[in-house]
């Protein structure tokens, strides 16, 4: 790595601090589970015959549509084993092309299906499924370092992931198994180039006295457990696996916007507001949408600070970093930048590491965030900021849909250990760092840090609409029958509702 090559620095650094790298803007929960399941089965397979199958037509790019590139006859001249005819000698043409579409809508999630099998994903139901698509950046093998991470208590969600995927009982893979069976199995080592990506990010994973060292990995890896013996009881084989890997996603999210204040105490750490209405109460909103720019701040003024320790490395007087720039031929644009840094009164580190982290930003194309959030959308924990314009498309605001709410209280309480509403916002808040908007939230809000220092400019809040937020949450669990009501005015939150009755 050298100065003259940014991005080459950026995804260092997001090996090193965030364990994966948040620059694919188009991750989906569906790569996520792919990498994730890779990782602890260690295993792929060649699924050459299933993605032809599914993708039947493929687009044409320069022309904007969509073309036959594998027709029924090539379909059944390769794999013939894989059909038998409902009646005659062969199958009907026009129930393989419904069978084609209808296994498409069922195993495509996501649109992550192509006719190049190591860049799919699909629905995952087994383990057969599992491709080398790289599209997660490493983000399934964080996950599973996770869940692998050697702890005194129970690995019990890599043991629920590795039983879930070992079997086959379950419509999705019966649908599939015909033309799996022409997939080969191929061992996956953390080898070469990204083996040696992964290992920089050791240190994340450290274990001392039988906990990991981060607090806030060693509380995801808790709370992803307790989902797993939540689902144990009784969860449906494709509805724990989703569950499963979404709230990996979540984890992702929390552990990312966390890291800057992990690696320095006395960083800010950005609040989870969660607004609870569908984006009509604008103080909620935009207090949300707050939140969600100051995790963004995090990880950039993480990755500033990654930066100028690698600048001071080379030098610390504008003379030296010059010559560096110089000496590896540095892009004219990044010296420029520099320079102008420079001009407005900067010191040379600083000056420097902000040039160099926007080339590194402008040749992502986006800025890290960016990969966070459209995974939050997707995974259910981030909508539009607003209803319509622009603005829904390009801002969010972090919310909770009933899926995902059901999956923070199963993350959160143990089967046997109902708590009271407060008790179960409090632990929210502790390990998580998700807030709703109780008195005590307020001035956390206001300074979009869960410690005591402003962090960016104050967000305006209105307190009688985020005590409204409050109760939309209690009304909601009560609904979704994992809060129950009392006359005395408690809410007792649970996972298991018929042990109170």
């Amino acid at each position: 790595m050298t100065l003259a090559d940014p991005y080459a620095l950026l995804q260092d650094v997001c090996d090193r601090e965030f364990g994966f790298q948040p620059l694919n803007f188009s991750i989906k929960p569906v790569h996520v589970a792919n990498g994730l399941a890779r990782a602890l089965t260690q295993r792929s397979y060649k699924t050459d015959a299933l993605a032809r199958t599914l993708r039947r037509y493929v687009v044409k790019q320069s022309l904007g549509v969509e073309q036959e590139r594998h027709p029924n006859t090539e379909i059944l001249e390769k794999y013939p084993d894989a059909f038998e005819p409902l009646r005659g000698t062969a199958p009907d043409p026009q129930r393989l092309s419904r069978l084609r579409a209808l296994a498409l809508d069922v195993l495509g999630a996501d649109g992550a299906v192509f006719d190049q099998e190591d860049k799919s994903s699909y629905t995952l139901s087994n383990e057969r499924f599992v491709t080398k698509d790289p599209s997660d950046r490493r983000a399934g093998l964080f996950l599973a370092r996770l869940l692998q991470a050697k702890r005194q208590d129970a690995n019990d969600a890599e043991q629920l992931l590795l039983n879930l995927l070992a079997s086959e009982g379950d419509a999705w893979t019966t649908l599939a198994l015909p033309l799996l069976q022409f997939g080969a199995v191929r061992e996956e080592s953390a080898d070469g180039e990204a083996g040696e990506r992964a290992a920089t990010g050791d240190h994340l994973f450290a274990v001392a006295g039988g906990r990991l060292q981060s607090r806030t990995l060693e509380v995801l890896r808790e709370s992803y457990d307790r989902l797993a013996r939540f689902e144990r009881l009784g969860g449906s084989k494709l509805n724990s696996l989703r569950r499963l890997v979404l709230f990996g996603c979540f984890g992702l999210h929390v552990h990312t916007i966390s890291r800057w204040s992990e690696r320095n105490p006395a960083r800010p750490r950005p609040p989870i507001l969660l607004d609870m209405f569908d984006g009509t109460v604008t103080s909620v909103r935009d207090a949300s949408r707050a939140s969600l720019r100051a995790a963004g701040d995090a990880i950039e003024f993480l990755i500033l600070d990654c930066f100028k320790d690698y600048v001071e490395g080379v030098g610390t007087s504008e003379v030296e970093l010059m010559s560096a720039l110089n000496e590896q031929a540095a892009d004219e644009m990044l010296v420029k930048d520099f320079q102008t840094y420079l001009a407005g009164e900067r010191e040379a580190v600083d000056a420097l590491a902000r040039a160099l982290v926007d080339a590194a930003f402008a040749k992502a194309r986006e800025h890290p965030i960016g990969s966070l959030v459209e995974l939050g959308r997707r995974a259910g924990f981030l909508s539009p900021w607003a209803n319509s314009g622009r603005g829904g498309k390009l801002q969010k605001r972090y919310t909770a849909t009933a899926e995902f709410l059901e999956i923070l209280v199963a993350a959160t309480i143990e089967p046997d250990d109902p708590l009271e509403f407060p008790e179960f916002l409090d632990r929210l808040k502790e390990d998580l760092g998700i807030l709703v908007g109780r008195p005590e939230d307020d001035l956390i809000i206001r300074r979009n840090n869960l410690s005591p220092e402003q962090f960016g400019p104050p967000t305006s809040i209105n307190e009688e609409d985020l005590r409204r937020n409050v109760a939309e949450l209690r009304h909601l669990l009560i609904e979704t029958g994992y809060g129950k009501s009392y006359a005395d005015g408690r809410t007792i939150v649970t996972t298991e509702p018929e042990v109170l009755v």
